[in-house]
């Protein structure tokens, strides 16, 4: 039996933005029921040809471009971000590893390695051996 909720999905081509909606509908006025075909048709284009127009085009193509160009410096600098940061957690991931096959080889090893070193590190006089001892009472 064919699954009931498949048939209705809907793909990215099939899907129309707000903007595709929004420029395809005519909204019912009054004005635009009793005007004549032919005079909206006019209406449209009256003011596409003169300069002023061009110059308004011209300046949103130019707003449009550096938009992009923005867009694109922000991508770039967030790709190096994330190059950093990728670098950074496999550096301290390899370190890990490190760090856990070193104290796994010495558990191997044995702890009496282990006894030697710390026997040899307590016969060395301390630094602070030397250093006058405060009891604090609370």
């Amino acid at each position: 039996m064919q699954s009931e909720s498949l048939r209705n999905i809907k793909t990215m081509r099939q899907v129309k933005s707000s903007l595709e909606v929004a420029g395809r509908q005519r909204i019912k006025t009054t004005n635009s029921l009793f005007k004549p075909a032919e005079e909206s048709q006019r209406l449209e284009t009256v003011g596409l040809d003169d300069g002023q127009t061009a110059q308004v085009l011209a300046k949103e193509k130019m707003r449009a471009a550096k938009f992009e160009a923005s867009a694109g410096r922000s991508r770039q600098k967030l790709l190096k971000s994330r190059e950093k940061i990728a670098r950074l957690v496999n550096r301290n991931r390899a370190l890990t590893n490190l760090r856990h096959e070193i104290q796994h080889a010495r558990e191997l090893t044995g702890q009496s390695s282990m006894v030697s070193k710390t026997s040899a590190a307590q016969s060395e006089p301390l630094p602070h051996a030397s250093l006058h001892k405060i009891e604090l009472r609370y």
